[in-house]
Parts: structure tokens; C-alpha cells; sequence
């Protein structure tokens, strides 16, 4: 299975800048404005767990299709 990349995985600000601009395609800003004001709701200490979470899920949901 394919896992997709997270933000420890050392990749360049470049890589992170084509993955948002990908994500962003269909719905446009309004998309990651969601996702931001979902995260602020979240308590600083667990935003990070909660980042890793949604990744896992988004990974084993998704991730035999990359």
C-alpha cells in the first residue's frame, strides 16, 4: 500500500506547494479555508495527532488508488 507523504517526511516547500495546488483543484481556497478552520477548533497540543489521524484514515481509505 501506498502511504502519502505527511509533513515529517522531510519533503522540499516546493513538494508541499504542488500537493496543495493538486488538492485545491476542484473546489478551489475554499477547501483548505475549511480544512484550516477545522484544525483551529482543535486544541494546539492535538493538532498534530489529529493531522496524523486523517492521514491514516485518508491512506487506508484511498490509498490502493494512488
Amino acid at each position: 500500500m501506498v502511504t502519502p507523504p505527511s509533513a515529517s517526511d522531510g519533503l522540499l516547500p516546493n513538494d508541499h506547494l504542488r500537493m496543495l495546488v493538486e488538492v485545491m483543484k476542484p473546489m478551489g481556497p475554499e477547501l483548505a479555508r475549511r480544512w484550516v478552520a477545522a484544525l483551529m477548533l482543535v486544541p494546539d497540543s492535538e493538532r498534530e495527532a489529529v493531522v496524523q489521524a486523517v492521514e491514516q484514515q485518508i491512506a487506508s481509505g484511498y490509498g490502493d488508488r494512488a
